[in-house]
């Protein structure tokens, strides 16, 4: 039998329990952090804090925010590494789509088992174990094999031939998974290269799909879910921090491993710490981290706190919406904040649209939207399809669109692990 949870102790632990396990990691974490980082020590000195300080999770509220370009990228590796360089087990890194260059993120041994043991608790949530043949559509860290295995399910290794889609694609014809793992933009390209080749994923025996690295809205999931037995879900982490939230089997937001971090999220112009039901940007604190601690990071991501209840899965792990989008996404068009998933609603709940679509950004506050879709061949009576396109976004966001129907292979795909969406005029 496939196990329920991974860690039963924690998961539908007591809302107080939860709080004392993170205010006892958290005062931990703020003397290693200062005593063992140039970073750290500095940042708290410089605002009038010493570890002694921070007694509650209201305390830690205090500690200044730490930036991804500001604080991350400036700061040279020796001085945010809290262990020697010879402890250093692994080194990963970000993807340098922000900051133009790929960041290095340094992992002891333990924390290798610790990110391991992450992606268990989220596998387990949406059902992966035993039985279970798990494809990845693009290269893999150890960790998430390393998942997979705890999870007693098989793992089929995505090696440097991962990048070739044609390869994987043959491969799936081969192994027959029954979980796949990718970002939703490669997801699509995936299944179009597939038919093109003559695999129909609709029919290929898969029984959920996990997809990562972008935010992806509901009306993505109605979509590919159309027509397919296969369950979509949504997972949520950074390189740099690890994986944070993710979808369980009911599907009613994202649930926080609340052990080993603390998330919270603040208005984004003010740092405020907003409270449920507020739309703000995630700032994530991992508990577990022994290479390269972090207090407060501002992700740039955006989602909203939805309710501390116990889910119907039986956890007790708070749960936060889906993410929204990134901060640096967000447009203003008129007296309304759009952003990339509000277009994304719209577009794939229209069948006569292939999904792809690019938005047009220009300076400042814009009248109007303007916003590039694909249609499928054989699409007539455009104008129509304008007209409702433009009154569904309106009536969606209350602000004002134009959107241009261009044919189906404009935009190309290429091989994507996440979509360019906006393009600056």
């Amino acid at each position: 039998m496939k196990r329920k949870y991974w860690n039963p102790e924690i998961e539908t632990a007591p809302r107080d329990r939860i709080r004392e396990v993170q205010t006892e990691k958290v005062r931990a974490l703020v003397h290693r952090a200062y005593n063992n980082t140039v970073f750290y020590r500095n940042r708290l000195d410089g605002a009038g804090i010493k570890p002694e300080d921070i007694r509650t999770l209201e305390d830690f509220e205090k500690i200044p925010l730490t930036t991804y370009l500001e604080d991350f990228v400036a700061t040279p590796v020796e001085e945010k590494l809290a262990v020697p360089m010879s402890e250093v087990a692994c080194v990963v890194s970000t993807s340098g789509t922000i900051s133009g260059s790929p960041q290095p993120v340094m992992l002891t041994a333990g924390d290798l088992d610790t990110w391991g043991e992450l992606m268990a608790y989220m596998a387990t949530m949406q059902g992966i174990g035993e039985g279970d043949v798990v494809q990845a559509v693009f290269p893999t860290p150890s960790f998430v094999e390393r998942a997979v295995w705890m999870c007693r399910a098989t793992m089929v290794s995505a090696g440097p031939s991962a990048f070739s889609m044609d390869y994987t694609i043959k491969l799936m014809q081969n192994i027959k998974p029954t979980v796949l793992l990718s970002s939703p933009t490669l997801f699509m390209d995936f299944e179009r290269r597939a038919l093109e080749l003559g695999l129909d994923l609709k029919k290929a025996g898969l029984r959920s799909c996990t997809l990562l690295g972008e935010s992806w809205s509901n009306a993505f999931r109605e979509r590919v879910e159309k027509d397919r037995e296969t369950r979509f879900y949504d997972t949520y982490g950074l390189m740099e921090m690890g994986v944070i939230l993710g979808e369980c089997q009911h599907r009613i937001g994202m649930h926080c491993l609340e052990h080993l971090f603390v998330l919270e999220i603040v208005d984004p112009e003010t740092g405020k710490v907003l409270g449920p039901g507020q739309l703000g940007e995630i700032v994530v604190t991992p508990l577990w981290r022994e290479a390269m601690p972090s207090l407060r990071y501002r992700t740039g991501d955006v989602a909203e706190w939805l309710q501390y209840e116990p889910c119907g899965c039986g956890r007790t792990l708070a749960r936060t919406s889906r993410i929204k989008g990134r901060t640096g996404h967000m447009i203003s068009v008129g007296e309304a904040k759009v952003f990339p998933a509000d277009v994304e609603e719209i577009i794939h709940a229209i069948p006569e649209l292939t999904g792809e679509y690019q938005i047009i950004r220009k300076p400042g506050i814009q009248e109007a939207l303007e916003v590039r879709t694909e249609y499928h061949e054989g699409v007539s009576q455009l104008p129509a399809l304008k007209s409702r396109l433009e009154k569904a976004f309106a009536e969606s966001t209350a602000a004002k669109s134009d959107f241009h129907l261009v044919p189906q292979g404009t935009i190309p795909p290429g091989l994507r692990i996440k979509a360019q969406r906006i393009v600056e005029a």
